[in-house]
C-alpha cells in the first residue's frame, strides 16, 4: 500500500525528530504492525491551559502549557501569566488514534476493539475511499478559567479544575495497556506486515518491545531461507 508506506515514513521521522508521545511508540508501533491497517495523526491524552480568540477558533489557540502526564498547581498558575487575548480554558482531553483500514472488514473490527478496549467513543467513517476509525475516550473537560488575561477564578477553583482534569487523564490513560492487549491479538489474527519491519529497519527504529520469541523465530527463519536461496 502506497498510502501505508508514506504514512510509516511520516511516523518514523516524527520518532526520530522527537515529535511522537513516548508512552504510545510502542503501541503505535504495534498498530503499524499489523496486516491491512497503519496510524495516522495520535495522540497519548493532554492536559493543558489554552487560550481561544473567540469561541471554537480552535486554528487561531494557543496554548499557555500542555503535557501528556499529569500537571501541578503551581505550573498552570505560572502559565497563566502568559495569558493575553482570548476566553482560558483549562482542557483535558484522552488519547485518541486514528487508524486506516484497507477495508470495510477490518474497519468493523478496529471499531469493535476500540469499544471492547473502554474508548466508548470509537467510530468509523469513509474519507476518500479509505476507511478511518477513529479511537477515542469520553474524558474530555474544558473549564473556563478567564477572558482577555484576566483570571476571574480564585485558587481554590483553579485546584479542584485541576485535580478533576488529572483524574480524567489518568483515568483514560489507564485503558492504553488493555488497548494494545487487543492490537496484540488481533495482530495474531491479521498477520504482520513485512513492509513495517522492512521500513523500521530502514528509519532504524528499536521495535524490540512488540515482537514475540515466536516472531523473532520465525523471522530469522525467513531470513535464512532469503539467504538460502540467493546461495543457489
Amino acid at each position: 500500500m502506497k498510502a501505508k508506506r508514506e504514512a510509516l515514513a511520516s511516523l518514523f521521522t516524527a520518532i526520530n525528530e522527537g515529535k511522537v508521545d513516548e508512552d504510545i511508540i510502542d503501541l503505535l508501533l504495534l498498530i503499524n504492525s499489523i496486516k491491512g491497517i497503519y496510524t495516522t495523526s495520535s495522540c497519548s491524552g493532554r492536559i493543558g491551559i489554552i487560550e481561544e480568540p473567540t469561541l471554537g477558533a480552535k486554528p487561531l489557540s494557543r496554548w499557555l502549557m500542555k503535557a501528556h502526564r499529569l500537571i501541578e498547581f503551581e505550573e498552570a498558575k505560572e502559565a497563566l501569566k502568559n495569558a493575553k487575548e482570548g476566553i482560558i480554558f483549562l482542557k483535558s482531553q484522552p488519547p485518541i488514534f486514528h487508524v486506516v483500514a484497507e477495508d470495510l472488514e477490518k474497519a468493523k473490527k478496529l471499531h469493535e476493539l476500540g469499544l471492547a478496549s473502554g474508548f466508548k467513543y470509537t467510530t468509523f467513517k469513509v474519507i476518500s475511499k479509505r476507511y478511518l476509525v477513529e479511537i477515542n475516550a469520553t474524558e474530555y473537560l474544558t473549564a473556563p478559567l478567564g477572558k482577555n488575561g484576566k483570571v476571574l477564578v480564585d485558587d481554590e477553583y483553579l485546584r479542584f479544575a485541576i485535580e478533576i482534569g488529572n483524574e480524567m487523564l489518568k483515568r483514560s490513560k489507564g485503558r492504553l495497556p488493555r488497548l494494545e492487549e487487543n492490537f496484540r491479538k488481533l495482530r495474531k489474527e491479521l498477520g504482520e506486515d513485512e513492509l513495517f519491519y522492512e521500513m523500521a529497519s530502514k528509519y532504524m527504529i528499536d521495535y524490540s518491545k512488540i515482537i514475540t520469541v515466536g516472531m523473532l523465530n520465525r523471522r530469522v527463519e525467513n531470513l535464512r531461507k532469503g539467504m538460502e536461496s540467493l546461495g543457489e
